[in-house]
């Protein structure tokens, strides 16, 4: 075990406290900057994740929303009617800066989802949405802020409208009092995902919906520790034509909503019946009360940051750091 993989781990248990905080500390006043605006949300890697999050969550509370890579903010019309959201944990994402000061210069209402009250970006923008993850570096996997970012969101949407989608506010409660005990199924859980990861397999990630944001969350950790590939795939797309490269004794987690549905339980049929992939059915545990799929993805996601993690201590437990020179090679803070 290392500094680093010790500084990696601590920031995964984290979340047991910062997600709680981050939810207890959302403002009602933050929905007049949505009211009857267009949401455009950018963000880069687990930022861009977080985008899509964001998009999934408000367009379930009827709010026209959209999630873009910041440097496709330019392809498309921007007006005083639109809200761009620039998702960056540390408030440092060249990329992403450079969408909010384009978006401003064109007439946009701009905010900062940030965990960090000091970084460049609340500099210039028109408001400042702030997490409170508890990290006191953003030098390493960015766990914890990226998970506070999407309760963050969460709870915004359920105090848009409660009682359209009462779940998602039923959720936000769960969350707060319930912190500690996800991160313990997560890490439980992440134990035994990270028993299928093989450094010879690709792993494959499948969902759809706001859990496709946890198995991107999920490639993104995997590949960061650079032991085992990740890989993102949409479920329809994968049994599109991912399904036809796959090989004997593939690696799968397939992420679902729960409760459980006929349909998951024929697909998971498919990938070890058919395809013959070891695979991990993940979905949020009966015990844990979370009821919506957007409150759900957030804990299949630390499942899989806890799953990066245990893979790691089995194949390299006297790791670093992350390999510096591919992660220097584009200059993007």
């Amino acid at each position: 075990m290392t500094d680093f993989l010790d500084v990696c781990y601590n920031a995964i248990k984290l979340q047991g406290k910062g997600i709680p905080n981050t939810i207890e500390s959302v403002p009602s006043s933050d929905l007049e900057q949505i009211k009857n605006k267009r949401l455009v949300f950018v963000g880069c890697g687990d930022s861009y994740a977080v985008a899509e999050y964001g998009r999934y969550v408000f367009l379930s509370v009827h709010v026209n929303a959209n999630s873009l890579s910041p440097p496709e903010l330019k392809r498309i019309p921007l007006d005083t009617n639109t809200l761009v959201v620039g998702i960056t944990a540390s408030g440092r994402s060249i990329a992403t800066i450079d969408a909010l000061e384009y978006a401003k210069k064109e007439g946009a209402v701009t905010v900062t989802l940030t965990d960090n009250p000091s970084g460049s970006t609340t500099e210039f923008v028109d408001h400042v949405w702030l997490t409170k993850s508890g990290v006191d570096s953003y030098n390493i996997s960015p766990s914890v802020p990226t998970t506070c970012a999407m309760a963050y969101l969460l709870r915004l949407a359920a105090l848009k409208d409660a009682t359209l989608h009462s779940r998602l506010s039923d959720d936000s409660h769960s969350l707060i009092e319930n912190g500690e005990n996800v991160i313990d199924w997560a890490e439980d859980t992440g134990k035994e995902i990270s028993q299928i990861a093989d450094m010879e397999k690709q792993l494959y990630m499948i969902s759809d919906g706001p859990n496709f944001v946890a198995a991107q969350l999920g490639m993104m950790k995997f590949n960061e520790y650079s032991l085992v590939k990740g890989i993102a795939a949409l479920r329809e797309e994968f049994q599109h034509h991912y399904n036809l490269s796959i090989n004997n004794d593939e690696r799968a987690v397939l992420i679902t909503d729960a409760p459980i549905e006929v349909a998951d339980k024929v697909f998971m049929d498919v990938l070890t019946n058919t395809l013959n992939m070891q695979v991990y059915h993940l979905h949020s545990d009966k015990e844990l009360p979370l009821t919506s799929p957007f409150g759900q993805a957030i804990a299949n996601a630390i499942a899989l940051q806890m799953a990066a993690y245990y893979t790691t201590l089995r194949y390299n437990p006297s790791m670093q750091k992350f390999k510096q020179p591919h992660a220097d090679a584009f200059k993007i803070y």
